[in-house]
């Protein structure tokens, strides 16, 4: 159990310093029906594009920012022509702060250990075919993981936190994403900040993706990883052109391309997990937002909580503010 909860606390307290992506934008290889498919999803998109929206209701408003978890050389020419909205914001709002950070998780692992673990002493063996076993323990193996550790862990944490890159870095404990970056400024200019969720709410969007589904999702991942299909850099190039709902719309188009399920079951996966990640996070998310009792604030959180009918800003729109779209 030693030796489990030091793995745990490991994956879970490491700073993450990937290299910057370098995989490939699916977007220059799609077929013509598909990329008549993108458009046409696009423009049924509420919000689709755009990583610096203003959104205003009386005397109230709110920079609503739209981030990248990842670092990227890129973003230090955004951070500067971010800097003067930050600097006249009265607080800053994020996903999760990097404070609370370490000791939320350390609250996580002692108050509900059974999260990070599969239940009842199981092993991934028993959820896994027969055919993703033998590829995980090949790919523990040449990862140089104890597969009596790891095989117990749930596929959301593997996917997560061990099955990692540049190309798909996430929140906890990236440095010098764009969030990040925001975060040093305004602790350096005294402008207060908060967060809009725990870390705990954070891990329960995870673990409340059914198992079946992290499961095939991990079998996925390592499709990809030990059949040496390029990492997918669509989701950050994309961003950096405002772009993000793109790569998201062709999650599942991308993941079909060396999935062994079928392209609706793929589609049926990443929507469960669109749903619990942003959907359902936005919605929780949305109190608080409204309750900021600034009157100038900036709203930091990942780009691809803002398109989309249950996105932030849709959410915003109709709760009566107005929505403008702002330099970035």
């Amino acid at each position: 159990m030693i030796r489990l909860l030091s793995f745990l606390t490991a994956c879970l307290l490491a700073t993450q310093t990937y290299a910057n992506c370098r995989g490939v934008d699916y977007r220059e290889h799609l077929p013509t029906r598909v990329e008549t498919w993108l458009e046409q999803q696009m423009t049924a998109t509420p919000f689709a594009k755009g990583n610096h929206w203003i959104a205003r209701k009386g005397n109230k408003t709110l920079h609503i920012i739209g981030t990248i978890h990842g670092g990227d050389a890129r973003l230090s020419r955004i951070m500067r022509g971010l800097r003067p909205v930050v600097a006249q914001a009265d607080a800053v709002y994020f996903e999760v702060t990097s404070a609370d950070i370490g000791p939320g998780f350390e609250a996580q692992l002692l108050q509900n250990p059974q999260n990070f673990l599969l239940p009842n002493g199981t092993t991934l063996e028993r959820y896994m075919s027969a055919d993703g076993w033998m590829k995980f323990k090949s790919w523990a193996a040449s990862m140089g993981l104890d597969l009596t550790v790891v095989a117990r862990l749930p596929p959301w944490m593997i996917s997560s936190f061990v099955v990692q890159s540049g190309c798909r870095a996430f929140g906890f404990g990236n440095q010098r994403g764009l969030d990040d970056r925001i975060e040093r400024f305004a602790t350096r200019k005294q402008i207060p900040i908060a967060a809009l969720e725990t870390v705990g709410t954070g891990l329960q969007a995870l673990t409340r993706i059914p198992l079946r589904d992290q499961v095939r999702l991990l079998e996925n991942d390592l499709e990809r990883i030990l059949t040496k299909i390029p990492e997918d850099a669509t989701a950050v190039e994309a961003y950096f052109e405002q772009s993000t709902w793109q790569a998201f719309l062709l999650q599942h188009w991308i993941a079909s391309q060396y999935s062994k399920f079928s392209p609706a079951e793929t589609k049926r996966l990443h929507d469960s997990v669109n749903e619990s990640l942003l959907d359902w996070r936005n919605r929780l998310w949305l109190p608080q937002i409204l309750d900021i009792p600034e009157e100038t604030a900036v709203v930091a959180v990942g780009a691809a909580h803002l398109p989309g009918r249950n996105g932030i800003l849709n959410l915003l729109k109709q709760r009566g503010f107005t929505l403008s779209t702002a330099p970035f």
